[in-house]
């Protein structure tokens, strides 16, 4: 009978470790299976039981925390996966952001996010990578090609990004070359007006339509003053340009057909638009030479300028501002060679002419000063022949006090050979790949006009004043000299 009594006791306290069991189990299965990580949970007080406890071999609880809270090691996220990465270049659509050629020019050179390695993504599962992905971008981590101009551009939205790739392009870089050449063109049109101005010696008639000079003297000197300005046109902003200078020049007879003449002298270039400011200040040295035989003339005349210039640009998008400045030297050389033929009669000239011109220029390579949006700018060169055809007039009368007065006007065709586009290589010091810019084209015809008046106060002394202008496809310019000359 006490061996019975003990049976049942025993059955007792295993049902009631199997209750207390299966009711932890219940328990268990309430919580959320798919959680990532399980969040710590804080132990409940243990509860008083008057029984008896289970004994170890018994009790399932153990084995059951185990097999259902998983350890937070479960689903780990690696440290060496990145956050997921900015959108490249490509992921921008071109014809909705790039509105310029510079500017795909640009976004085409730019370096693309480096992709996640194959060994990181094969050790990453896909659940893993789907949930590194899902992540957003960090603001703080670096762009792809470790430029903040890049970054603040991969990050703004497309009305933002179309200003920055035509800021960050720099693309008037490029009309450097054209607003040079339109800057030294006066000189070589000076040379030209002097030698214009001689006394043609084989006339002897006293009111020969020469330009208000002596007979006798076999020397001249003269000073002219410049002030040229103009605009090259273009799809988006155009560039305007102004340039002073003072040119001074002595010419002398060699014998009774030739006359031999040099030039120096100095000029100032202000250069303005919206994504670029620059100044040009340039020294010119030149020579010329003429020969009248009767009716005919040539005349040759060279110019080699040399130029120190500055450039200014602002770069400012979303929250990125940069100011940036470079600095370059260039040079530029003109050579001409005309002939003309005088059918005037009496103080009547009438001279049809043509001519011969070459001009080039030539930039060495500079690197911007600033911060991430500075440019890195190869060198540029440019080099064409021209013709021009056309017709030249003056009139001298002889007014009652004894001076005289010679009103003066030309015009000419000029056509361009050779290849008219302006280019340019850069690329950003720091980022990306190089890339070509073009600039405003070159005018492959343009008309040319001159006017001006001249007056002889005396045998010895000439003052004269002209207007000039020269009007293209791509581009206008025009200008005003002041010109006295003393023959001895």
């Amino acid at each position: 009978m006490p061996i019975q009594c003990k049976y049942k006791l025993q059955h007792l306290v295993l049902a009631v470790a199997l209750t207390v069991g299966f009711v932890e189990f219940s328990l268990a299965e309430q919580s959320e299976p798919d959680a990532p990580v399980v969040d710590e949970v804080k132990p409940k007080p243990a509860r008083k039981k008057k029984e008896k406890p289970a004994p170890p071999s018994l009790a399932p609880k153990p084995l059951l925390a185990e097999s259902i809270a998983p350890t937070p090691e479960t689903f780990p996220v690696s440290t060496e996966i990145p956050a997921a990465p900015l959108p490249a270049p490509d992921d921008i659509p071109s014809g909705k952001v790039a509105t310029t050629q510079s500017g795909s020019a640009l976004k085409e050179s730019l370096e693309k996010p480096a992709p996640l390695p194959e060994s990181v993504l094969a050790e990453t599962s896909a659940a893993q990578q789907t949930q590194v992905v899902d992540q957003p971008p960090s603001t703080d981590s670096p762009s792809p090609a470790g430029n903040s101009a890049i970054a603040a551009l991969l990050a703004a939205d497309e009305t933002t990004a179309a200003l920055a790739l035509n800021q960050l392009s720099g693309g008037s870089n490029a009309n450097l070359a054209k607003a040079t050449l339109s800057s030294v063109t006066p000189v070589s049109a000076s040379l030209l007006s002097a030698m214009l101005q001689l006394d043609d010696p084989h006339d002897n008639q006293p009111s020969a339509p020469r330009h208000a000079a002596g007979n006798a003297e076999s020397g001249r000197i003269w000073l002219q003053a410049l002030g040229h300005s103009g605009k090259l046109d273009r799809d988006v902003e155009p560039m305007q340009h102004s340039t002073k200078g003072l040119l001074l020049g002595a010419d002398w007879r060699l014998n009774e057909e030739w006359r031999l003449g040099l030039m120096g002298g100095t000029s100032d270039t202000r250069i303005d638009s919206e994504e670029l400011d620059g100044d040009l200040d340039s020294w010119h040295l030149g020579a010329y030479a003429m020969r009248q035989t009767g009716p005919l003339s040539l005349r040759l005349g060279a110019a080699w300028s040399n130029h120190e210039g500055s450039t200014r640009r602002e770069v400012a998008f979303g929250r990125f501002h940069d100011r940036l400045k470079g600095n370059y030297q260039a040079s530029t050389q003109q050579a001409f060679i005309e002939s003309g033929y005088n059918l005037g009669r009496a103080n009547v000239s009438i001279e049809p002419f043509v001519g011969i011109g070459y001009q080039r220029y030539q930039r060495d390579g500079y690197t911007e000063k600033g911060g991430a949006a500075a440019l890195r700018v190869d060198d540029q060169s440019q080099g064409n022949f021209n013709t021009t055809v056309g017709l030249r007039m003056a009139n001298v009368s002889t007014l009652d006090n004894g001076m005289r007065l010679t009103p003066r006007f030309s015009a000419g065709w000029k056509h361009l050979y050779g290849e008219t586009y302006t280019s340019t290589r850069q690329r950003l010091v720091t980022g990306g790949h190089g890339y070509t810019v073009y600039g405003a084209e070159l005018d492959r015809n343009s008309l040319t006009l001159d006017t001006g008046l001249d007056l002889a106060v005396s045998s010895s002394h000439t003052f004269g004043v002209g207007l000039s202008g020269e009007i293209g496809t791509d581009s206008r310019n025009h200008g005003i000299s002041g010109r006295w000359q003393m023959t001895f």
